[in-house]
C-alpha cells in the first residue's frame, strides 16, 4: 500500500501535509488512519473518494488504501447524475465527501461488493472532468514505482514543501503528493486558485510548484517575476504543450532568479510521469519532451507511435465491475498515440495524435466522451480543438444552452469552451463527419 512510500527514517513527529486551515498530517499518524477507516468503512471495495487538497481528505486516501479498500478518485465538483451512474456500474461501495471538518462517509447498501483483483489499489478516471466511466486501473506498486523515479530525476528531500494546488484525483496532482511522501517531505495542500491573495502568501513558503500550461499562463500575468518568493527554486510543467514564448519566459525568468524549470511529459495509463526535458536542454530543445525518467524507456513504433516501457504501466482499463478483477493486462508497455519524430539526441519530440484527445487544464478529454453525452441529451454535437480550447459545432441555433449544458454536465473551464453554430456538419465522400475539415474550421475560432 502506499503507506510503504514512507522514507523508513522519517521521524514520527515530520509533518507529511499541512493544509489552508493549518490542520497537518505527520508521519506518523499513518498507522492510525489505517485503524480508522478499516473501522469506518468494514470489508473491501471500491470507494469513491470526492477529492479536496485538504489534510482529511488525503487522510481519508491514505487510510483507505492502508486498509486494503479499491480507491476510486474524483473530482468534488462530480455531477449528481455521473456519480450515480458510476456507483451502480462499479458497485460502489461508500462515497466519501469533503465535510466542514472531517470527512463525511456515505456508505451503500444498495450495491454488492464486487470481486477486486487482490493488486488492485487505486482507480482514476480517463477523462478528467467529463466523468468517463472508463477507468485506469493502478497497484500501489506502480504508482509507487513513478513517485520513486520522480523524486531521483528531480533531486527531491525531505526539506522539500511543494504547494500542492492541483487537484489529486488527476494524476499529474497525484504524484506530486506521492513523489515528495516518497522522500518524507512536507507537502503544501490548498484550494486557493492562482488568482486568490492566500496562493500567493502560501507559495512564499513553497520550495517549488508544479502547474499546466494554463496555470504558468496566469502565473505570469501575475508577475511571477517579480514576486518575493524567497524558499521557491523549482518550476514543474506538464499536463500539455507549453507554448514556446511561455517557455522562453519561464527559461529566463528562472534563469535571473536562480530557480530551475523542468518541462515534462506523461499520460494516466503510465503513472503517470514518462520523460522531462532538464533545465539545461531547453534553450535549444524547447519543443522536445525530453529523456525518459529513470527506470522508463522510450522507442518510436515502425508506424511513428510513441512506446513506453515502465514498471509504472497500469494494469489496464475498467469499462465494467468485471473488469475490476482482472490482473496486469499490459506488461509494462503502453502506446501512447502520439506520434514522435526519431529522437535527436535522444530527445523526443510529438508531432501529433493518433486518438481523439485533448487537454483543459491539463485535464485529458475525450472529444467523443462528450459528443456522445452532449447527443444523449438532444444536443448533436461535433466537437474539436486543440489544447487548453474545446471547440463544440452544431447545427442547432440555442448555443448558450448547448453551452450552459457542457459546462453543468462537464465542469469545463469557461475561458476554454467555445460553442460555434454551423449550418451543416462537413461530411467525406461516405457521409461520415469530417474532423480534419472541422478542425480547419476551429483553428478559425481559436
Amino acid at each position: 500500500m502506499l503507506c510503504e512510500l514512507r522514507p523508513k527514517n522519517a521521524s514520527p513527529e515530520a509533518v507529511l501535509a499541512q493544509d489552508d486551515t493549518g490542520a497537518q498530517l505527520c508521519y506518523g499518524d499513518l498507522d492510525d488512519l489505517r485503524d480508522r477507516w478499516a473501522a469506518q468503512v468494514p470489508g473491501r471495495h471500491i470507494v469513491a473518494l470526492l477529492c479536496a487538497n485538504t489534510v482529511p481528505m488525503l487522510g481519508a486516501y491514505i487510510g483507505l488504501q492502508a486498509a486494503g479498500h479499491t480507491v476510486l478518485l474524483l473530482s468534488s465538483k462530480i455531477a449528481k447524475s455521473t456519480l450515480d451512474s458510476l456507483t451502480q456500474l462499479y458497485q460502489i461501495g461508500a462515497i466519501i465527501r469533503p465535510g466542514p471538518e472531517e470527512a463525511a462517509v456515505e456508505l451503500r447498501t444498495d450495491v454488492t461488493a464486487p470481486d477486486l483483483h487482490p493488486d488492485l489499489s487505486v482507480c482514476l478516471s480517463t477523462s478528467g472532468s467529463t466523468g468517463s466511466p472508463k477507468l485506469v486501473r493502478f497497484t500501489a506498486k506502480q504508482l509507487a514505482e513513478n513517485a520513486f523515479s520522480i523524486a531521483d530525476y528531480l533531486n527531491l528531500t525531505a526539506d522539500e514543501k511543494p504547494l500542492a494546488h492541483l487537484p489529486f484525483e488527476y494524476s499529474y496532482g497525484l504524484s506530486v503528493l506521492h513523489s515528495h511522501m516518497a522522500v518524507g517531505a512536507t507537502v503544501l495542500l490548498t484550494e486557493h486558485s492562482v488568482m486568490q491573495k492566500p496562493f500567493w502568501e502560501r507559495l512564499e513558503q513553497a520550495t517549488s510548484i508544479s502547474g499546466v500550461p494554463f496555470h504558468f499562463e496566469m502565473l505570469l500575468r501575475m508577475r511571477l517575476g517579480r514576486k518575493s518568493l524567497p524558499k521557491l527554486r523549482t518550476l514543474t510543467q506538464a499536463g500539455g504543450r507549453l507554448e514556446r514564448k511561455y517557455a522562453e519566459e519561464l527559461h529566463a525568468i528562472a534563469t535571473d532568479r536562480g530557480w530551475e524549470f523542468h518541462i515534462m511529459y506523461g499520460q494516466t495509463e503510465a503513472g503517470p510521469r514518462i520523460s522531462w526535458l532538464p533545465f539545461d536542454k531547453m534553450t535549444t530543445h524547447f519543443d522536445c519532451i525530453g529523456y525518459a525518467i529513470p527506470g522508463v524507456s522510450l522507442e518510436r513504433s515502425g508506424e511513428g507511435d510513441l512506446v513506453v516501457n515502465s514498471p509504472s504501466i497500469m494494469m489496464g482499463y475498467a469499462e465494467s465491475v468485471r473488469d475490476l478483477s482482472e490482473g496486469d493486462q499490459m506488461n509494462g508497455q503502453l502506446m501512447t498515440g502520439d506520434l514522435v519524430e526519431e529522437p535527436e539526441l535522444g530527445l523526443f519530440r510529438i508531432i501529433g495524435r493518433k486518438n481523439r484527445f485533448i487537454k483543459l487544464q491539463g485535464n485529458r478529454v475525450s472529444l467523443s466522451d462528450v459528443e456522445s453525452k452532449l447527443g444523449g441529451l438532444g444536443y448533436p454535437v461535433c466537437c474539436s480543438g486543440q489544447d487548453d480550447t474545446l471547440v463544440v459545432f452544431t447545427e442547432q441555433s440555442d448555443i448558450d444552452i448547448i453551452r450552459s449544458a457542457a459546462i453543468e454536465l462537464f465542469s469545463f473551464p469557461t475561458r476554454s469552451l467555445k460553442v460555434v453554430h454551423i449550418d451543416t456538419f462537413p461530411r467525406t465522400a461516405n457521409e461520415k463527419i469530417d474532423y480534419a475539415a472541422l478542425q480547419l474550421l476551429a483553428q478559425e475560432e481559436i
